[in-house]
């Protein structure tokens, strides 16, 4: 499959190793899903705009609490969205108080006036989990919202926050440091003896489990899973289990990497305990992030000179570059 992330050839052929590391406007992104908004920033009775892939959404709540996500501008004459109201699961523009059900359709124009055919919106197919609002970056999900290992979703406390803005860096570029063992091992200095045979390649998910010897926390175990080309989750068993979830969306030629650190549910821990338990999930990942930000900063990617231990790396970029790529919202900016 050629997709737009390549470089192609003279013979019209894309080769993974000319992926484009970075952002440019208009350009197609992997279908898979991508976190829209913190939960705490999607409220209840209140339209929440976001910049989103290459164009912009709103975000509101159904009655039920449900989630919605639709292209922001209206198709009458352009107004943002995000300055309507809600009225039950409807959404009403504030100029002309067009009406827009959830699923994108135009269910009302004033005074006897016909509803134009054109008159509609994108209705991205959206969730709500580990605290953040995802979207589908497609007609119809190829493959679930993503999970964690060994937990669900309703069964984990978790604590999601927006931790960074990348300029001009493509998302499966830092989700591939999960499969980059030579940073890992000499930059990182985590200690492993692991076999790349050992991942578990899929046609949307990838998995693994590994022993690290870290210099900060000792022997750890994670179990991990990377879901689509932008999510990576992690069970990291050491003194205590935590769960961590990284996402990286793009809007427009920036990059918004969202870190979500979670703990099981357990009634009989205190508070102070959970909020421990959160912050050492959250100070592991800081610690790996403070390097990699450094290392994304002014990048200019591309597949150079690989050695035996860029093999799961390499791996990974052609992974991602037969990845299916989507604008479903096109035709509704």
């Amino acid at each position: 499959m050629v997709t737009a992330i390549g470089v192609e050839r003279a013979s019209g052929e894309s080769d993974w190793r000319g992926l484009f590391g970075g952002l440019k406007q208009g350009q197609l992104h992997p279908e898979g899903w991508y976190a829209v908004a913190l939960s705490s920033e999607v409220l209840p009775g209140r339209i929440t705009g976001r910049p989103f892939l290459n164009g912009r959404v709103v975000a509101y709540r159904k009655g039920s609490g449900e989630p919605v996500v639709l292209t922001a501008y209206c198709p009458h004459m352009g107004t943002d969205l995000a300055s309507g109201q809600i009225l039950g699961d409807e959404l009403r523009c504030n100029y002309h108080h067009f009406r827009f059900g959830p699923g994108g359709e135009c269910v009302g124009v004033p005074g006897d006036n016909r509803i134009p055919p054109g008159a509609r919106l994108f209705s991205y197919p959206a969730v709500e989990r580990f605290g953040l609002v995802w979207a589908y970056n497609g007609e119809a999900p190829l493959f679930p919202p993503p999970e964690v290992r060994d937990f669900a979703a309703d069964e984990l406390v978790c604590r999601a926050r927006r931790a960074h803005v990348y300029e001009n860096v493509a998302p499966w570029l830092p989700i591939g440091n999960t499969f980059d063992f030579l940073h890992l091992r000499h930059v990182h200095d985590l200690g492993f003896d692991f076999d790349f045979g050992r991942i578990r390649w899929g046609k949307y998910e990838a998995e693994y489990e590994i022993d690290f010897d870290s210099p900060t926390s000792g022997a750890i175990e994670q179990r991990i899973r990377v879901t689509g080309t932008n999510i990576s989750t992690h069970v990291t068993v050491g003194a205590t289990t935590t769960v961590g979830v990284t996402t990286a969306t793009p809007v427009g030629t920036s990059l918004e990497l969202y870190l979500v650190a979670c703990v099981a549910k357990d009634a009989g821990r205190s508070p102070e305990a959970i909020d421990s338990e959160l912050r050492e999930q959250e100070g592991f990942v800081d610690a790996l992030l403070a390097d990699d930000i450094r290392v994304m900063t002014g990048i200019e990617f591309r597949a150079g000179t690989f050695v035996q231990e860029d093999q799961p790396m390499a791996r990974w970029l052609r992974w991602v570059h037969a990845f299916p790529v989507a604008d479903p919202a096109a035709a509704h900016r």
